[in-house]
């Protein structure tokens, strides 16, 4: 190891340590801020805040527009919608650990400074786009079962159930994710805790209009009153037109995100085949004054063409 010669601490070492030390103490003090600025939910509901009180509270507004700057309000909604079960403080310290972690191995075993700027953003990069897959294949699966579930609600507010009771049967019939979203806020509701809140919860976790109009509602419900029941099911039938709508888009436009996946396949299989048939091309092409140059420019225009293709093929319904 390049890092340790003969049992003595090299400045390398030194320097990883004290970077480390100095990571952990900073998250610590963030984190010791955060919570001081931030009281807790539970806090006001057990001074026993009434509804209105609690609707102005920022706690409510985050519902809308939570308090926190765009970068911290985007990670924080990638951690919950993804399902996972880390708070908001444990997330931030994965991904600084994985950082961390990225950048110190190619530190230690190989005392490589490019490879651990390269693992740094490697390993704060992997639990985001971890999230980022799971976060699509949670809201595919929510798109596909909220219809049926509301029709559950709707059916059983008719049989005069009330929320908690519906709320149960949609734990117990839904397929996963859903039940696992609709169990937590019973298990929420049994426990005492305010509707406003299990509710806003939910609606930051399950992004989708159909439950936000939901989430709404039953506010405005529990306040004025209203036929639940009707409203469940329209949004129901809404949110089926709408996956009908997202399925017939994706076929007619099958044929488009198959030629772009093509195409970016094809370029690199094609360079991959140029550099073992005639590798003494490859090189010239690289040692050229302008062939790093052209090679960013394609490779940034390649990108470019990716993400606006992905845009004019991105319809909001």
């Amino acid at each position: 190891m390049s890092g340790v010669v003969s049992g003595v601490v090299t400045p390398t070492v030194i320097a990883l340590l004290v970077f480390a030390a100095s990571t952990v103490i900073m998250v610590a003090v963030a984190m010791l801020i955060h919570d001081l600025k931030r009281p807790d939910e539970d806090l006001h509901r057990r001074l026993g805040l009434t509804l209105q009180q609690l609707q102005a509270t920022p706690e409510h507004a985050s519902l809308q527009q939570p308090a926190d700057g765009w970068i911290d309000r985007a990670f924080y909604q990638l951690s919950e919608n993804s399902g996972s079960k880390l708070d908001r403080q444990t997330a931030v310290t994965l991904v600084a650990g994985a950082a961390l972690i990225g950048c110190a191995a190619p530190l230690v075993f190989f005392d490589n400074l490019p490879a651990a700027a390269a693992g740094l953003l490697l390993g704060a990069v992997l639990p985001i786009c971890w999230w980022t897959f799971r976060r699509a294949r949670r809201m595919a699966a929510f798109e596909k079962n909220l219809p049926e579930a509301l029709e559950l609600l709707a059916d059983g507010v008719r049989a005069g159930q009330t929320l908690e009771q519906a709320a149960a049967l949609v734990a117990a019939q839904a397929p996963a994710p859903l039940s696992e979203e609709f169990g937590y806020c019973v298990s929420q509701l049994r426990l005492g805790h305010s509707p406003v809140a299990v509710l806003s919860r939910m609606a930051r976790r399950i992004p989708i209009p159909e439950f936000r109009i939901f989430a709404t509602a039953v506010l405005v419900h529990r306040q004025t009153g209203g036929n639940l029941a009707l409203l469940a099911q329209r949004l129901a039938n809404s949110g089926r037109d709408r996956g009908e709508f997202r399925g017939h888009v994706k076929a007619v436009t099958s044929g488009s995100r198959l030629s772009v996946i093509g195409l970016t396949i094809g370029a690199l299989v094609a360079m991959g085949i140029l550099a073992s048939l005639r590798p003494e091309y490859l090189s010239a092409f690289v040692e050229h004054e302008l062939g790093p140059t052209l090679l960013v420019t394609a490779a940034v225009l390649q990108v470019v063409g990716i993400l606006w293709v992905w845009r004019i093929l991105k319809v909001h319904f």
